[in-house]
């Protein structure tokens, strides 16, 4: 994970462990290619608090105006007028970075049904997009697409009342806005528990090898691989500051990067396996450092 992705969530991990503000948030709009000359009718915004679970949704099967555009105007005041009373809060959404769709579209609609700004617009550095940490750290295809109920149904989470996006324009045309909210409220907790499966290393990929047990916690394998690997400089560093200059063990070639990286690794696995022959490509045969043969992981 790049070093600045990395700062980025070690914040919003902070911010759970501090008791912060941290809201994740999700909406629905009418279609989006039927939008000729404006931009595209919202239907539906909420918001799920991470901290205690609670959600709100602004939306147009509660609004109280006459026509749609009235009904839409207030939904939207009520979301950036609840937005401005949490201004220290971050802001978890899923790809709502894009200018067609996301925070930019939200405060294009409401400036052209008011004629005037937004009452609120939360600053970009308060914004954390989900599906760029999973990326940064399972790769482009962590899931196959679409990625988000891809990720639920992967990872167990309910989505008995999810609507595809053009389903849920499909309704908005119908006039059935309280299906809207009832999906878009369940995307918005499924945004919320997901993040939550991602911090504690308990989230399943297309990827993921599989999850062992350590401090308590369900860990994905493979991530831990990978931690394990990007800290072992730091491990490495530290283990020259003994006291007294006791001797320590020196990483100067690749056997001692073995043996560091095998005494890291026994601390989440109980199995690992030095060298074992690779099979034979175009000829020759190569060696792979350790195997965890529980989760059929090969570590070169």
């Amino acid at each position: 994970m790049q070093a600045a992705t990395e700062l980025r969530l070690n914040s919003l991990r902070q911010a759970l462990d501090r008791g912060e503000s941290l809201l994740a948030v999700h909406y629905a709009s009418a279609n989006l290619f039927k939008a000729k000359d404006c931009p595209v009718a919202v239907t539906c915004i909420v918001v799920t608090n991470l901290m205690d679970g609670s959600t709100q949704a602004f939306s147009m099967a509660n609004a109280s105006g006459e026509s749609p555009d009235e009904r839409e105007l207030e939904l939207l005041t009520d979301f950036f007028e609840f937005l401005s009373r949490y201004q220290d809060a971050k802001l978890l959404h899923w790809n709502m970075d894009k200018a067609d769709y996301g925070f930019g579209a939200l405060v294009n609609r409401y400036k052209w049904l008011k004629k005037g700004p937004a009452p609120y617009r939360p600053p970009s550095d308060r914004m954390y997009d989900l599906d760029q940490f999973l990326t940064e750290a399972y790769g482009e295809g962590y899931v196959p697409h679409p990625k988000l109920p891809s990720l639920a149904s992967l990872n167990g989470v309910n989505r008995r009342y999810w609507m595809t996006g053009q389903d849920e324009a499909d309704r908005a045309e119908e006039g059935d806005y309280s299906a809207i909210q009832r999906s878009t409220s369940e995307k918005c907790r499924a945004i919320a528990e997901l993040f939550g499966l991602f911090v504690s290393g308990a989230l399943t990929t297309s990827n993921s090898a599989g999850r062992t047990k350590f401090a308590g916690a369900q860990v994905d394998a493979v991530s831990i691989v990978l931690d394990v690997a990007d800290r072992m400089l730091l491990v490495e560093r530290s283990l020259k500051r003994r006291h007294g200059g006791r001797p320590t063990l020196t990483v100067s070639d690749e056997y001692d990067v073995q043996d560091l990286l095998r005494s890291l690794l026994v601390l989440f696995f109980e199995d690992v396996r030095e060298e074992s022959s690779a099979p034979e490509h175009a000829g020759a045969s190569s060696r792979i450092d350790f195997i965890l043969p529980a989760f059929s992981v090969a570590i070169e």
